[in-house]
């Protein structure tokens, strides 16, 4: 009798653990797979085109508006934002331009809109100096402001930016908070940032923008993804693709969790595959190398870095994807040092000068590399990947002491930089 009350318990316990989720899923594709589909009609885009279409038209009637060619870079700017194609943001650039000197430099929100173009394009030097003419001609001091804090952390120039920060005087406002929350991750306190960013969600919500909630939705996603709360981070990409059903950002965001988390490389083929097929960047084939890295199929993980690699290298993406070339170029290391020295000048962050100490190294120059390890990079930046190649720097040079440090501070980082960084980390 006993051993007949022990199987049926065996047999529940068995059911029960078959019937149970396994503890590392938490992707659904039935959740997302009517977001993946090609025939999805991009409502976003058909407006955009139109409108493009519509103020063409009237400028070409009076190409003396300058009204009209804001409208007509506003347009281009959106589809570059759809498509990921970076003919439209080149040219909305230099519509932007245009309109600039068509209003002899006298509008803030031209200024402003120039700015954030080149923000996009990574020229946050030339953006800085617009928006230091636009907070001299006071129209809008305030928006001009939160610009000026977002040109300053890219600058590196913290002490600007949180003296920005203290004399932004409306604390309750989306903006300021989604500001204060950029503030604390670069402090190092993720937890306080997610805080924020809570606050910002409600504020979007009581607001009732779409917009505002897809870009909170969206990025307190990654932020949960940073501190390990996966389901949270699945949750709020899926709350974002509600809303815009064609939102890549989010999609990729899952792929991320699929192939991360999940380990599950197929499903973050098939849903960047997708995503392709709607948006055109070539970040995704670094993506799909670090899925064939791990796969173990080097022939495919080359061929794709090195497609990557042609694309970035056109004039057309200038300087925007020079950060990763830094770390892709070791067969060409004087290039590589070129490029860190130039992303640097462009952008003096702990992020760079790390670019510019690994690259250094690369070229057998180890005193200088550990001279700006130290000086620039070490206690400077909270940024996984950066403290990875700190320490690999470290580790070469015998610094185990180092390397133990930042080892212990990159155990919480395994799902942000994916599983074959933690590999790496896990070797160092």
């Amino acid at each position: 009798m006993k051993r007949l009350q022990l199987l049926i318990i065996l047999m529940g316990i068995l059911a029960f653990s078959c019937d149970a989720p396994i503890k590392d899923t938490v992707t659904n594709p039935s959740d997302y797979n009517q977001y993946l589909t090609s025939n999805l009609e991009n409502e976003k885009l058909v407006f955009a085109k139109s409108e493009l279409d519509f103020w063409s038209n009237k400028f070409q009637k009076a190409p003396n508006q300058s009204t009209y060619l804001s409208k007509i870079a506003a347009a281009n700017t959106e589809l570059f934002a759809l498509t990921g194609q970076i003919d439209y943001l080149n040219t909305a650039a230099k519509q932007l331009a245009k309109v600039n000197e068509m209003r002899f430099s006298t509008s803030a929100s031209v200024l402003r809109t120039l700015a954030k173009t080149k923000i996009t394009q990574h020229q946050f030097q030339e953006a800085d100096k617009y928006l230091t003419l636009a907070d001299s001609l006071g129209e809008n001091k305030g928006a001009t402001q939160k610009m000026i804090f977002d040109v300053a952390m890219e600058l590196g120039e913290y002490e600007k930016a949180g003296s920005i920060l203290k004399k932004l005087s409306e604390k309750e406002d989306f903006d300021y908070l989604i500001r204060l929350a950029k503030w604390r991750d670069y402090n190092g306190d993720t937890e306080g940032a997610i805080e924020q960013l809570k606050l910002a969600t409600i504020k979007a919500e009581e607001l009732d923008s779409d917009d505002l909630r897809l870009w909170i939705y969206s990025n307190i996603a990654d932020f949960y993804g940073h501190v390990g709360s996966i389901e949270k981070s699945y949750a709020h990409y899926l709350k974002a693709l509600e809303i815009d059903p064609n939102y890549v950002y989010a999609l990729k965001g899952i792929a991320w969790i699929t192939f991360s988390y999940e380990k599950n490389t197929e499903e973050a083929e098939r849903i960047i595959a997708a995503i392709e097929r709607k948006h055109e960047a070539p970040d995704y084939n670094l993506l799909k190398a670090e899925i064939a890295k791990y796969q173990g199929n080097t022939a495919k993980e080359t061929e794709l870095k090195e497609k990557f690699i042609s694309l970035v290298s056109s004039t057309k993406y200038g300087d925007m994807y020079n950060a990763y070339l830094v770390t892709m170029l070791e067969n060409n290391p004087e290039k590589a040092l070129e490029l860190a020295k130039k992303e640097v000048a462009n952008r003096p962050t702990p992020q760079s000068y790390q670019l510019l100490s690994s690259a250094y190294y690369q070229n057998g120059n180890k005193s200088e590399a550990l001279l700006i390890a130290n000086n620039k990079v070490k206690g400077k930046t909270y940024e996984p990947k950066s403290l990875i190649h700190l320490a690999q720097l470290y580790k070469a040079a015998g610094n185990e002491e180092n390397v133990t440090d930042l080892k212990n501070e990159l155990k919480g980082s395994y799902f942000e930089v994916g599983p074959n960084m933690e590999t790496i980390i896990k070797s160092l």
